[in-house]
């Protein structure tokens, strides 16, 4: 990531990718051959594996542009906080929804779990390098923000991203900082709910 190739493999990427995606709108990913992908991109065989390994290899190298992208518009824009890195990042997937509504069509969602732990790597570098964080601890932060992003991004997509990116960024913090549970239950609703759970428990237990 954010790599300088040669114009010509930053060329023939381009074009085998543009294929791949363009191809993947009326056929499924299985059934894509490479000789489709560099029929329609207009390049050999050859060409594709002196630059990509396989039909994943160009998703993979398609997510991490986007991710350049992005992490690019931060460094520019110095966002520094975390409910605007949120804000933008659910802003950025909304411009480029239509890649990600392939990978869900085709079953492809792994890809996305396959590149985080780089991605995170980076954030890491850049946001948490001047904090007392054991490796544990921040291995025990992707598996937690890995995770609920991946999956708080497929839920937002597939529902039609009725709620802005702010919006989000706004709902993630609030669930973050530990507030949901609190803005939405009373103190005394709280304490009933503690005691039905009590009465639960106790009648399955005779």
């Amino acid at each position: 990531m954010l790599e300088r190739d040669n114009p010509i493999s930053v060329r023939s990427k381009r074009l085998i990718t543009e294929a791949l995606l363009e191809i993947m709108e009326e056929v499924p990913f299985a059934k894509i051959s490479i000789r489709d992908i560099v029929d329609k991109a207009g390049l050999t065989r050859q060409t594709f594996y002196h630059n990509f390994e396989s039909k994943e290899d160009v998703l993979i190298h398609k997510l991490d542009d986007l991710f350049d992208g992005f992490f690019q518009y931060l460094i520019d824009n110095k966002v520094a906080d975390c409910e605007n890195i949120v804000k933008f990042y659910f802003r950025y997937w909304q411009n480029n929804a239509d890649f990600l509504k392939l990978l869900i069509k085709n079953n492809l969602v792994y890809i996305l779990e396959l590149r985080y732990p780089e991605y995170f790597k980076i954030v890491q570098l850049v946001y948490l390098r001047d904090k007392n964080i054991s490796q544990i601890e921040a291995e025990y932060i992707y598996a937690f923000v890995s995770g609920a992003v991946i999956n708080l991004l497929i839920t937002w997509i597939n529902g039609g991203q009725v709620m802005t990116p702010k919006e989000m960024a706004e709902f993630v913090m609030i669930i973050l900082e530990g507030r949901f549970y609190d803005l939405h239950i009373s103190q005394l609703e709280k304490v009933a709910r503690l005691d039905d759970a009590a009465k639960m428990k106790n009648s399955h237990e005779i």
